[in-house]
């Protein structure tokens, strides 16, 4: 069972409140203000596009200055939601290197269609690569806090 998380959103529309729905209920959504989570493990979402990672990086150095604040316990987890079934553009790849060193882990949710065309992204049943990349977000928050 997974434990407590908090997830933000890096930025509007990158998917958080979606992937919090698709965790639940341990995940509860938190704002980019409120990262001072204590125990719970942080996953900082954002979209796979150079804006994103933008405000990841910036969301990756405010939970540090948390740590040192002593208001959370561990580094972030980092969750990039890809907006295309196009690869990663270079400046992603670039600045997620730059930030890979201070996150627990980095979990990639890919693209799905489908999403696009409903009012509700949890009525669309998953697919194989969502469910896979679900299962490796669950155990890196599950290895992490064990």
């Amino acid at each position: 069972m997974l434990p407590p998380v908090a997830v933000v959103g890096c930025h509007g529309g990158c998917g958080s409140t979606t992937l919090a729905r698709l965790l639940a209920p341990a995940a509860r959504e938190v704002q980019r203000d409120q990262l001072h989570t204590g125990d719970d493990p942080l996953l900082l979402v954002a979209r796979g596009t150079a804006y994103g990672m933008h405000w990841a990086t910036r969301g990756v150095a405010c939970a540090h200055q948390n740590i040192a604040s002593g208001w959370l316990a561990a580094p972030p987890l980092l969750v990039l939601v890809a907006d295309s079934t196009l690869r990663e553009p270079q400046t992603v790849r670039a600045r997620l290197r730059l930030v890979q060193d201070r996150v627990r882990a980095v979990v990639r949710v890919p693209y799905v269609p489908a999403w696009r065309d409903t009012d509700d992204p949890l009525s669309v049943p998953p697919t194989r690569p969502l469910t896979e990349a679900l299962a490796a977000l669950r155990s890196a928050v599950a290895v992490r806090t064990a």
